[in-house]
């Protein structure tokens, strides 16, 4: 993931077009082809990325369960209100025109697809929507048009985005929401998850991150990441997935509200689920002042891995509260 992210934004900053867009000055480059091979290592730790995985985590569920409210969004993502139109939700939020687009689940149906058919080129599930989309809006889906495709075992997942913000969106979000849904609906139709293929027609930085984006170039500009690295995977079948989501939900919403999580009877099994709760609970404890040795507790529990080292980054920052 970091990877794929370090090469398009020095592809952006040094051979992106100056283009102004609402008054806001970007660089841009256009049809644009990113792939993510190694889909568990979506946690971006570099530096003055500043990247906030705990929002990735909790938008990223939210989405998937289908939801669009902002009251678990904001919790997480200050900003999120800066695109509603009402301030109580994203119209274009992608978690109901997934899983209910006018009574239709498109995850339920890409799943019965791929189990009657696994070669089938028809599991395509859109976000786009031409009868509420053509309007003046503060939220118009960049994200348009999933395509899942099983080809020797393998499951990949193909991404069309008419715009795409490649600090904020594409690496803020983007990349992590679409790897832990290929890795759920691969779980599900129990095949190996592949490759993600993003294409964007309009990749794009803001001139506001011009500064932070040439500073991380020139701090780091080969970054690899390890596929060897620990990562918590996803193991809950089809069937029982609708509960384990209500689980996790549940659990967010009561440490949100202050309690623990170890006084909320956590029921969760699956490995990647429980990771990323306690990553939620680690976030409200350092929210709420916990001393250091009970965050290094909390940490010690995340293991080794990219997701313990995310946190750990995310925490070590001074201004970690406004990001």
């Amino acid at each position: 993931m970091e990877q794929a992210f370090l090469a398009e934004l020095r592809a952006v900053v040094d051979s992106g077009d100056p283009v102004e867009v609402r008054g806001e000055r970007t660089r841009e480059l256009r049809a644009r082809l990113v792939e993510v091979s190694d889909i568990r290592s979506r946690y971006v730790i570099l530096p003055h990325r500043n990247n906030n995985v705990f929002a990735s985590i909790a938008e990223s569920m939210w989405v998937i369960a289908g939801r669009n409210d902002l009251s678990l969004l904001s919790a997480y993502l200050e900003r999120a209100i800066d695109f509603s139109d009402d301030g109580l939700s994203w119209r274009a939020g992608y978690g109901p025109r997934l899983r209910n687009w006018n009574g239709i689940d498109q995850l339920v149906e890409i799943v019965k697809i791929l189990r009657e058919d696994p070669l089938s080129r028809r599991a395509v599930a859109s976000i786009y929507d031409p009868d509420r989309d053509f309007v003046e809006s503060r939220d118009i889906p960049c994200n348009n048009w999933l395509h899942f495709l099983m080809r020797d075992g393998r499951l990949d997942l193909h991404v069309a985005a008419r715009s795409t913000d490649i600090w904020w969106g594409f690496s803020g979000i983007n990349a992590f929401e679409w790897t832990l849904l290929l890795e759920v609906m691969a779980r599900w139709l129990n095949c190996v998850p592949g490759r993600l293929v993003f294409f964007s027609s309009s990749l794009h930085l803001y001139a506001r991150h011009f500064d932070r984006a040439s500073r991380l170039l020139a701090s780091q500009p080969n970054r690899a990441t390890s596929g060897e690295a620990e990562h918590p995977q996803f193991d809950t079948d089809w069937e029982d997935t609708s509960a384990a989501w209500d689980e996790w939900m549940r659990l967010e919403a009561g440490i949100r509200s202050g309690q623990e999580l170890s006084v909320l009877n956590c029921k969760l099994t699956d490995p990647l689920l429980l990771a990323y709760i306690r990553m939620i609970d680690l976030y409200w404890a350092a929210q709420g002042g916990a001393t250091a040795e009970l965050i290094e507790e909390k940490l010690a529990g995340l293991g080794n891995g990219r997701l313990g080292a995310a946190a750990r980054e995310y925490l070590g920052r001074t201004q970690r509260m406004q990001h």
